[in-house]
């Protein structure tokens, strides 16, 4: 398989650092979730800058703020060939698709902005990359883009750092 069966491409809003990526809203739920909280300390104590909890999955980047960013979602059958030479930072997570939908939230309470077109519900691996770092925390505008490839999944599967990005903080 070289090629996925769904490609979506969209724009996505970062801010205080952050974008959420959710299918089913965490912080909908009785009692009130605690995720965003949750997939921010996840991220960073971790060190993948990529954390999980509830369904949410946090994107952190070394940068404050970015508009428009471009993000390239495709759905594949099976685990997609790899591409992490192509991207600055490349994580796997379980992600669970919700009604065919995935949202796209920046940190801070700003508008959502969820996936025009369908993508099957159903559970997946997902992996979540990003580039241009290095420029954008540099303070160039428009250079960070990310990518979200997603495969069936049978089982529950711890996240994986698959290519850190040297820029980030490490406590080693």
């Amino acid at each position: 398989m070289t090629r996925p069966d769904i490609t979506i491409s969209t724009e996505v809003e970062i801010d205080y650092g952050q974008v959420y990526i959710y299918s089913a809203s965490p912080w909908g739920r009785k009692p009130p979730s605690e995720a965003v909280t949750r997939a921010l300390n996840d991220a960073e104590q971790s060190e993948r800058f990529v954390g999980v909890a509830d369904g949410l999955i946090d994107l952190v980047v070394p940068f404050r703020k970015s508009f428009n960013a471009p993000m390239r979602i495709e759905v594949w059958q099976q685990e997609p060939p790899p591409d992490d030479d192509t991207w600055d930072h490349v994580v796997d997570v379980d992600f669970d698709v919700v009604d065919g939908r995935i949202v796209f939230e920046p940190s801070g309470g700003f508008g959502s902005l969820s996936t025009e077109e369908s993508v099957p519900s159903g559970a997946y691996r997902a992996r979540v990359s990003g580039r241009g770092y290095t420029e954008a925390a540099s303070g160039a505008e428009g250079s960070d883009s990310y990518q979200l490839r997603l495969w069936p999944r049978d089982a529950d599967t711890p996240p994986a750092l698959r290519k850190s990005w040297s820029g980030f903080p490490t406590s080693g």
